[in-house]
């Protein structure tokens, strides 16, 4: 028999009612079910799980690390700080503890050992990139987040978000997977990448002490939702790390595509970050050749020898 390879696997829905009844401290009955979404390989499982006595969380059985080279310490690094923001206040969805002390899990599925965490619930709804009290809170608690974790420590280390991580290896892996309809394509690519490292040579030297240090990696609107009172959870920090915070902010006017957007959502956005912590003039001036190096970082985050788990919906017969 010919061996097979499995690029991507779904565990039960009942397996993982299993795993938490037998290893947290919920109330039975315990139920879960897959969270609705795209099943790109490179995105992380998540299921709704509910205990006995009503209360829900949302579980996460992390993707294989190769993808980006995380190893047991960047997850634990990551329990740590979501911690500490809980500690200090921070309106974060937090890790769960375990019954044998610990935050993380680990399974063996088809295709080798994956990791998880339980977390508590993010309740409400997306943030609006239309309201402007929203986005000011939004670069506030940036700001708060980031300033607060000058004081972060962790015995785990998490690799860093510098320019082998946003730069080198995507550009290796758009290079290695782009395809000849695409490769033309690879020499602009590559030298806006290269103009952005150039611009930032400058610039990095002259960053205050507090310009590097814990940041999200991928602030956005889709991770941050609102209740009712308006009041804001942040979750989903799969991609933090040690980082520059003009990064951090150049990530979510990235994502929120802010710089295309009228100005006074930019504007409400940097008067809640600068209520906390301002940008000095060279992180100010990053903040531009950061965005590039963010697009270049998503083309490579996408170009996956794996791709997606499946590319179109079944068509009529």
């Amino acid at each position: 028999m010919t061996p097979i390879r499995i690029a991507r696997s779904f565990i039960a829905a009942e397996s993982v009612a299993e795993i938490v009844a037998a290893e947290y401290d919920c109330p039975p009955p315990v139920s879960a079910k897959l969270f609705s979404k795209l099943l790109r390989t490179q995105d992380n499982d998540h299921y709704l799980v509910t205990a006995g006595d009503g209360q829900q969380y949302a579980f996460r059985l992390y993707q294989q690390g190769n993808r980006f080279r995380k190893v047991e310490s960047d997850y634990l690094y990551e329990m740590d700080w979501l911690n500490f923001l809980k500690d200090h206040q921070l309106p974060v969805s937090y890790p769960i503890r375990r019954r044998d002390g610990g935050y993380l899990g680990r399974l063996d599925a088809p295709e080798g050992t994956r990791y998880y965490a339980l977390f508590s619930l993010a309740y409400g709804d997306p943030m609006s990139l239309k309201d402007p009290e929203q986005l000011y809170t939004m670069g506030e608690t940036m700001g708060r987040v980031h300033v607060v974790s000058n004081d972060f420590t962790s015995p785990h280390t998490r690799k860093p978000i510098d320019l082998t991580y946003l730069l080198d290896r995507p550009l290796e892996r758009i290079g290695r997977t782009w395809t000849d309809d695409r490769v033309a394509n690879l020499d602009l690519v590559t030298a806006a990448a290269e103009e952005a490292r150039d611009e930032l040579a400058g610039l990095l030297g002259k960053f205050p002490a507090d310009g590097w240090g814990p940041i999200g990696g991928d602030f956005h609107q889709g991770s941050v939702f609102f209740d009712e009172t308006n009041r804001p959870t942040f979750f989903n920090f799969d991609l933090c790390g040690p980082g520059w915070r003009a990064y951090d902010v150049a990530a979510f006017l990235s994502n929120g595509n802010l710089m295309h957007a009228p100005a006074e959502r930019a504007e409400a956005f940097f008067a809640g970050y600068f209520s906390v912590r301002q940008l000095t003039d060279e992180e100010h001036a990053a903040v531009a050749p950061f965005l590039t190096i963010r697009r270049v970082w998503l083309m490579g985050a996408f170009a996956r020898e794996d791709g997606l788990v499946g590319h179109t919906f079944m068509g009529s017969i």
